[in-house]
């Protein structure tokens, strides 16, 4: 009944997300800067039609955009080659290293934006649900599920021991000097927090039979539709065919 309210993209299988992310990300790192704009567009797309698209463009401006263009200038300056283009004091900017550094910028912005578009798109514990039912074990889908969930966390975390810093009188939004002095003495409580955390889990895991052998029941159980299974052979058949389709081009 949840998935029949959510809209036609957030219905599909988290598998079957996860073969689009893939198809997109190898495409991108494939072919040249053209057709990795083409997939950035085909991307955006899918998170409006997924009702992600304004949380998608603004994680996306801030940070694949900008490691982009901080990538492009440094391949820009310093890359060598023998046509220069543009020259100022020391700095010198040519057409070889233009030519990387849109080689470069291109494969980040594909799979960069591919992988934010999945962690926008797909719900990580559906996801291990369906991996664990293919015959993933269990303890390689928690270890996935749980480095996926660490930045989370501890931005969590984080945010609430500045909160608590501030309730104490301690000056936490003021300039870079003054917040890097209540930065550093928040960092050491983040990891003992961190530690304490992860051993809480282990203890509730092993109180939960997690690591018996005998099969076990599950919770929640994610619909694998017949249009899903549908729609996976189809994207794995284009990735098939795209990545002939470059042998091909250079063998050509």
């Amino acid at each position: 009944m949840e998935r029949k309210n959510q809209n036609i993209i957030k219905r599909w299988n988290p598998l079957t997300l996860l073969f689009l992310i893939i198809l997109l990300a190898v495409f991108s790192v494939l072919y040249n800067y053209k057709v990795t704009l083409v997939i950035v567009m085909i991307m955006v797309i899918t998170a409006m039609l997924a009702g992600e698209g304004h949380n998608f463009l603004k994680a996306w401006i801030k940070s694949i955009v900008v490691i982009c263009a901080i990538c492009f200038v440094l391949q820009s300056l310093f890359i060598p080659g023998q046509q220069v283009l543009w020259e100022f004091w020391v700095f010198q900017i040519k057409r070889e290293s233009i030519g990387r550094a849109i080689i470069l910028c291109s494969r980040i912005l594909g799979v960069g934006s591919a992988i934010l578009l999945g962690a926008k798109l797909i719900d990580m514990s559906s996801l291990m649900t369906v991996l664990e039912k293919k015959g993933i074990s269990p303890s390689a889908t928690y270890i996935l599920l749980s480095t996926s969930n660490i930045i989370p966390q501890m931005s969590k975390k984080m945010n609430a021991i500045m909160e608590a810093q501030k309730s104490r009188g301690i000056e936490t939004d003021s300039n870079l000097i003054v917040r890097a002095k209540a930065f550093f003495p928040a960092v050491v409580p983040l990891l003992l927090n961190s530690l304490v955390s992860a051993e809480e889990r282990a203890i509730t895991m092993e109180a939960r039979a997690f690591s018996a052998s005998c099969s076990k029941t599950k919770i929640r159980d994610v619909e694998d539709a017949k249009s899903d299974k549908i729609i996976r052979i189809l994207l794995a058949v284009i990735l098939l065919l795209g990545i002939g389709g470059k042998i091909w081009i250079v063998l050509k």
